[in-house]
């Protein structure tokens, strides 16, 4: 009976083995991406999405690594550091900005509009220094903590002006500053060559490349990319309108 046994276990691992494969869609350094991690999407254009950033997920902590990326103690307290300072700061110039509010509101001598503005501008501001109030009785950050909360954007900043160092490209410019676009798309390409990153599935493949060489719909002047971040910037003496 052994030889049946052996030969139905053969037979149903056979089976499996083509279904594996049909769920399968990448394969990232070494890990699968599956068809039922792209389900929570509704359409074409976000699986697409959601595969791009399941691959990035997994391309980007390999690159830092590979390239010595990794935030470090002291980039972490100078991070510390700025936050520290720019609270500081900011909570200043809304404590200056309020009372601002405070004399033009009890002057009386405002049109209906702009009282409304002010007062709805000074709401925002009051719920400002309620949450800092409220933020005050928290225990800080251990360092344990502040080195997982700071380390993602330090690594994003260094990894970012690396890969443009690398291999150039289209520079975007998002919320979160200027966004190596080319040269992201340049890396995925070079992960693929170098068989890091394998596509099962042809037609998600050609739908994540076009994605990637998309041009962004805000671009940066070659002559103003700059990838200093934000916290080695002076921090701003004010940012509030009159």
């Amino acid at each position: 009976m052994r030889p049946w046994i052996v030969l139905c276990i053969a037979a149903a691992l056979a089976a499996g083995a083509p279904a594996q494969d049909a769920e399968r869609v990448a394969t990232v350094i070494g890990e699968d991406i599956t068809r039922g991690e792209l389900a929570v999407a509704t359409d074409d254009a976000s699986q697409t999405r959601r595969l791009l950033e399941l691959i990035w997920r997994r391309i980007a902590p390999h690159y830092v690594a590979r390239k010595g990326l990794t935030a470090t103690a002291s980039e972490v307290a100078e991070l510390v550091a700025y936050d520290r300072e720019f609270r500081i700061k900011d909570r200043a110039q809304r404590a200056r900005k309020l009372e601002e509010l405070d004399r033009r509101l009890a002057a009386g001598d405002l049109a209906a509009a702009e009282h409304a503005r002010l007062e709805e501008f000074r709401a925002v501001l009051m719920r400002l220094a309620q949450n800092d109030a409220e933020r005050d009785q928290l225990p800080p950050l251990e360092p344990e903590r502040q080195t997982v909360f700071y380390s993602p954007w330090i690594e994003m900043w260094k990894m970012n002006k690396v890969l443009y160092e690398q291999y150039g490209g289209v520079v975007a410019l998002t919320k979160f500053g200027p966004d190596p676009h080319g040269a992201r798309a340049a890396l995925v390409a070079d992960y693929e060559r170098q068989g890091l990153l394998r596509f099962s599935d042809g037609r998600l493949r050609e739908q994540v490349y076009a994605v990637l060489q998309a041009r962004p719909s805000m671009v940066v002047p070659p002559e103003r990319v700059d990838f200093t971040p934000y916290w080695k910037r002076p921090i701003p003496p004010s940012y509030f309108p009159d």
